[in-house]
């Protein structure tokens, strides 16, 4: 026999060799380190339970290598909702005899909360991520339509003054009845939302039921406020606020495990994650379908 096929069992051995440890090298490596390899290997794509984890949305498949080049947009709209939305649930519960709707945080809704969350909505568009991309761009909206309403310089109460005062008018049934209409839209997307995010993981999912909850307690309060149930509509208000509150525990929790990644940590805190249920199920399917 030549030297050549001599040589050629102990080549093949030793391929298979590296080929194996491969294999369990990238079994036990870390998230960050996985998500290194994914940004210099263009051939290798990210596990659908690591896009979802960075992403909070099901993995899409794009042209160009923009989720390569450029940073994640996710945390930054994570951080819009949290101080946005929480100090208007510590109001809204009469925290350290806070009170009203907010008013004192307009400022808030319109330079962090709406900013942020447009901001990043938009650059989750361009990454191709269009569920965060709904969600953010929503969200800032929701943020900025409250200043709006809320701020004096809009008017949005002064028509149902007498005098055409608009402190006088927030506090009218008619402007308190037409607003309610506008929490209970937002209740319902929500809804929408929430069914999605069973898609993506349990915490999402939480976050989405917690937020409808408090929407439909607001809108149940404006109701309550223009019919002159002084009682039930402050039941109804700390409610919106303790379901607003609980929702933002679960936006605090999805941005630690956003930011640990970003900051390089190893742990990796559970969110529930749905995508090997799905994955399970479309393989189901698959075979189903061979076998029929």
């Amino acid at each position: 026999m030549s030297g050549n096929n001599i040589d050629k069992p102990s080549r093949d051995f030793e391929i298979m060799h590296q080929n194996n440890n491969s294999d369990d090298l990238y079994k036990s490596e870390t998230r960050d380190s996985a998500l290194e390899r994914v940004r210099t290997a263009g051939t290798i794509s990210m596990s659908p339970e690591l896009f979802e984890r960075l992403y909070l949305g099901p993995q899409t498949k794009v042209s160009g290598d923009l989720r390569k080049t450029f940073g994640n947009p996710t945390p930054l709209g994570l951080i819009g909702f949290v101080v946005g939305l929480t100090p208007l649930a510590c109001c809204l519960m009469g925290w350290r005899g806070a009170g009203g709707l907010g008013t004192a945080n307009i400022g808030v809704y319109f330079f962090i909360g709406g900013p942020l969350l447009m901001f990043s909505g938009i650059l989750e568009f361009f990454l191709g991520n269009t569920f965060p991309f709904l969600v953010f761009v929503t969200y800032g909206g929701i943020f900025l339509a409250l200043g709006g309403t809320l701020q004096s310089f809009y008017g949005s109460a002064t028509i149902y003054s007498p005098t055409l005062n608009f402190y006088e008018g927030l506090q009218s049934p008619g402007f308190n009845a037409s607003l309610a209409f506008f929490p209970l839209v937002a209740a319902l997307l929500n809804v929408y939302f929430m069914v999605a995010a069973t898609r993506i993981n349990a915490v999402f999912t939480y976050v989405f039921a917690g937020s409808a909850m408090g929407f439909i307690l607001f809108a149940s309060f404006l109701w309550a406020l223009a019919e002159g149930s002084t009682e039930a509509s402050g039941r109804l208000l700390v409610g919106t606020g303790g379901a607003w509150f609980a929702t933002v525990l679960g936006g605090w929790y999805l941005l630690a495990v956003q930011m640990l990644g970003v900051a390089g940590f190893s742990l990796a805190l559970p969110v529930g994650d749905f995508s090997a249920f799905w994955e399970r199920r479309k393989n189901k399917k698959t075979e189903r379908e061979h076998s029929a």
